[in-house]
């Protein structure tokens, strides 16, 4: 007896110990980050959101007739980074290098909106 009500103590206690502030797959907002720059004007865009670093882009994207941007959902490693947070406002920092020296860097605040899906493209004139 002693041992079933132990387990069923312990069953509970762990039950109500569940995160109730869980963040679910619906109440996320995606945001797609790439850049247009010529391949030849950087190496590397390492990307920061809220100054961690998110990802690398080592490439740019390049649209073509069929797609002018990417797609919503798509990650491609080194070309588009697919950023999923919940609701809120975030700050994005990114810079370029070319043979370690910076080129160019870019800042802005991000809205990430429940179920939505946004892009930022990274340009300049470069």
């Amino acid at each position: 007896m002693k041992k079933i009500v132990l387990v069923l103590v312990t069953f509970l206690a762990v039950v109500s110990c569940k995160n109730n502030n869980e963040v679910k797959p619906e109440d996320l907002g995606n945001y797609l980050i790439y850049t247009s720059l010529t391949a030849s004007k950087f190496d590397k865009v390492e990307v920061k959101l809220d100054g961690k670093t998110v990802g690398v882009l080592t490439k740019p994207f390049v649209p073509s007739t069929i797609i002018s941007v990417p797609p919503c959902g798509s990650e491609t490693e080194g070309i588009v980074l697919n950023l999923s947070r919940p609701l809120g406002s975030y700050s994005l920092d990114a810079v370029a290098t070319l043979n370690g020296k910076q080129v160019t860097k870019w800042s802005s605040s991000l809205r990430f909106e429940t179920g939505s899906c946004k892009r930022t493209r990274l340009t300049s004139d470069l």
